[in-house]
This record gives structure tokens, sequence and C-alpha cells, in this order.
């Protein structure tokens, strides 16, 4: 007869999770401090985090995405207990939504999860929900002649977003502000696109704002609105996050009731969900519904300002346990938490400075300064979130508090850039690409 011990620890439930990603490593951090499952974790074979999991599924980064689903499916196929799986980025979503469908487990709808990694088709929802969004207009990306190009964006009005309809990161989102700018935008965009097609947008003009949530059985509970520190140029890039968002109650509470509009609009029923809109002179006007948790550590900021655990949330959504979205609306926000990130000229990391002063200005129980290079990298123009240089998280009695200190502290550090020698071989890595302190 088996021992009950041995019994009970077979039986143990099971979270996947394909792929970290960069800037939510603390959803390990709170996984694995419950005892409740075991963590499985699909990730590059060179992070150094992936050694926290229970189960390691190590990839390459040339794995084709079949073969990851199917060591995914292994690990999930030999789970006896309880089991989900769960992704961050946008690239992997597809991958959960096949494997939820095929084992039977707690996810929004597979289709939805697919078609939201379209930016064309999630416009096409909203529009038809009356859901406020840009004009927009969607087309092959190889349209050749410029001539060709100013008749497919014909009726829109300059200045244009073109944009990958299945891209993330602000890869490929490029503006062009005239005529005389559409061919190079058009270029640049269409480097991104795996599916062929471009999505062009009129421009939104306002503030960038966030909105977090969580979603039951089609009822969801907002979270927090979080505010942006956004390039407006050419480029798109984050350079900041705060929560919660300065913008006064009557303007939240049609921000909340935007929100929830657009996921019911794209049919997002269960999980966590990063939905993003601009402020403008006319109201809220959606940019992209993310159905997945935030990056940049914006889950960080709500843990530090309202006590709650958005991945211990993403846990219990996947593996099909009780959230209770009405207790979710109660703790209070008991201050204010930022980030704000770091960059460079282009050119080579020589070293780093005033990391040790800054790391003195910091409270180590809940604020942290995270590099994401190191001395031999390559620093490239800022034209995705995907270059930038690291971070610092900060809290204050109030948003404009810890703002002003995530603006201060990261100006005393200083990533010292010059031009290649004619002989030198710099490393060629994304700094985001691994995570280091």
């Amino acid at each position: 007869m088996a021992d009950t011990k041995d019994v009970a620890v077979a039986a143990k439930a099971l979270l996947l999770l394909i792929r970290v990603g960069c800037l939510r490593e603390q959803a390990l951090t709170s996984w694995i401090s419950r005892t409740d499952f075991d963590l499985a974790v699909a990730e590059s074979a060179t992070a150094a985090y992936l050694r926290l999991a229970d189960q390691q599924i190590p990839l390459s980064p040339r794995r084709p995405a079949r073969d990851t689903y199917e060591a995914c499916r292994a690990a999930l196929a030999a789970a006896p207990g309880r089991k989900g799986v769960v992704g961050f980025l946008d690239s992997t979503l597809p991958l959960v939504a096949e494997l939820a469908e095929e084992f039977g487990l707690p996810s929004c709808s597979p289709e939805t999860l697919r078609n939201l990694t379209n930016k064309t088709w999630a416009r096409a929802r909203l529009a038809e929900s009356a859901v406020p969004g840009p004009r927009f207009r969607t087309f092959e990306a190889a349209v050749a002649g410029p001539v060709e190009r100013r008749a497919a964006v014909a009726g829109l009005t300059y200045p244009l977003i073109l944009k990958p309809d299945d891209s993330s990161a602000g890869r490929g989102v490029v503006r062009a502000a005239d005529q005389g700018e559409l061919d190079s935008a058009w270029q640049e965009a269409a480097r991104f696109t795996r599916t062929g097609r471009l999505l062009a947008e009129e421009e939104l003009v306002g503030e960038e704002i966030s909105v977090e949530t969580v979603t039951v059985q089609g009822r969801t509970a907002v979270l927090a609105c979080t505010e942006k520190l956004t390039t407006r140029g050419t480029s798109f890039v984050e350079l900041g996050q705060a929560v919660p968002a300065r913008i006064g109650a009557d303007l939240e509470a049609l921000v909340r009731d935007v929100a929830v509009r657009a996921l019911k609009a794209v049919g997002f029923d269960h999980g966590i969900a990063h939905t993003e809109m601009i402020l403008t002179a006319e109201g809220p006007r959606i940019v992209e519904v993310n159905p997945r948790p935030a990056g940049d550590c914006i889950a960080d900021l709500i843990r530090l300002t309202r006590g709650v655990d958005l991945y211990g949330i993403a846990a219990d959504l996947a593996l099909g346990l009780d959230v209770d979205l009405d207790t979710l609306g109660l703790p209070a926000f008991t201050g204010g938490a930022a980030i704000r990130f770091l960059t460079a000229a282009p050119g080579v990391v020589r070293r780093v400075d005033g990391v040790a002063e800054a790391g003195r200005s910091l409270d180590p129980a809940r604020e942290r300064l995270v590099l994401l290079t190191r001395p031999g990298d390559v620093v490239e123009t800022v034209d995705s979130n995907l270059h930038r240089l690291g971070y610092v998280v900060t809290v204050g009695a109030d948003t404009a508090t810890a703002v002003e200190r995530a603006d201060r502290i990261a100006a005393l550090v200083h990533v010292v850039t010059s031009p290649p020698a004619p002989d030198e071989e710099p490393a060629r890595r994304l700094p985001s690409a691994e995570c280091w302190t």
C-alpha cells in the first residue's frame, strides 16, 4: 500500500509558466513561497532564475515553437493532480491557449487569447462594440511603392501610427508625421511583422494610462490605473510607470468603465488583463487590450501600494482556485509607487557609475535598483522597450513623492558609453534579454 505522504506529494498541483520574460521575475518570488503547488518553468537555458523552478524546461533561443509546445505538453501530461498554465508574453499566449484547450485547463477562451495577439482583430471587435479608439486601417506590409502606400492610408488624418499587427514591447511602432515620413515609417514597421500585415491608426494625443484588471466568469474588478511616462517622437518607449494614477475620481470612473467595456467587446472572460489607453481631449481612447499581466513591474507597484499579489491571483486563476473579486476592491492604496528606466547614448558600455550612491538612497525592504546591461554591451537607439538599460523602483507617501524619488535616484546612475574601437567586437545582446543585479 502506498504511503499516504507519497500519494499527497504525487498529487501536488503543478503550475507551468511558459517564459518569464524580463521585469516579471517577482512572479517567481511569489510562487516559490507557496506550498500548494510545484512550479515548472519553460525558459531560456541561460536564465539564472530557471534554477528556482521545481521543474525546469530549458529552451534554446532558436527552439521552434512546436518543440516548446511538445516539451510543455509533456510536463502537463505527466502531472497527475490539479494543473494550470500561464504565459506573460504575447508570443507565448497562443501556446497557452492551445495547452489550456487540450487539457481542459482554466483559461480565457482559447480563441480570444489567440485572436488578441492580432491587433487588427482587436481593433475590429472594439469598433463593432463602439468602444472608443482611433480611426484605423489594415493592409499588407508588402505594398510596394510610395503611391500605393499613400493610397492605402487615404482618408486617415496625419500624424499616423504604423505598427505590425502581431508585435509587442513597442517593436515596430513608428510615427509618420506626414506623407513625407510615410515610406520610412512603413519600412521600419514592416521589419517586425510575421503575418505580413500592418495597422495604421490616427495618432491619439494625450497622457497614456493603463488599467490593470482581474476577470472571473465575465465579471471584472479593477485593481489599479497606472500612469505612464512615454517617449513621443518617431517611436514609443515606456520610460516610467506609477500607481495610483493621478487623474481624479470622475476621470478614473470613466477610464474604468471604458476598460471593462473593452474586455467585454473582445470576449475576455477569465484572467488578468492590461488595457492601455490615451486620455484625449474627447475622453479615454483604447490603444490595446493585453490578455495577460502588465510588464514593467506594474504588478510589483500594485503589491507595494495595495498589498495585493497580482501574481498570486494569476496562479489561482490558472489552477482553478477561487478568487473573490469583491474582496479585491477593498484594500485602499496606502501610498504611491513608481518605476523609472535607465537609458544612455548609443555606443559600447564602458562602465556604470553611481550605483553605490543610488543604492544608499533606497529602502532595501521595499525599493530596488536593477541593471539590465553591463560593460561590453552595445547600446543602440532606444526604439523599443527591450532597449532600456535598467530601472529603479521606489515608494512614497503618495504617487508624486514616489515619482520624485524614482526620478532623482535614477538620475544618480550613469551608463557611460563610447563608440567601438576599430578592432573591437562588443557583445550584441539586447539589454533586457538577461536580467542581473
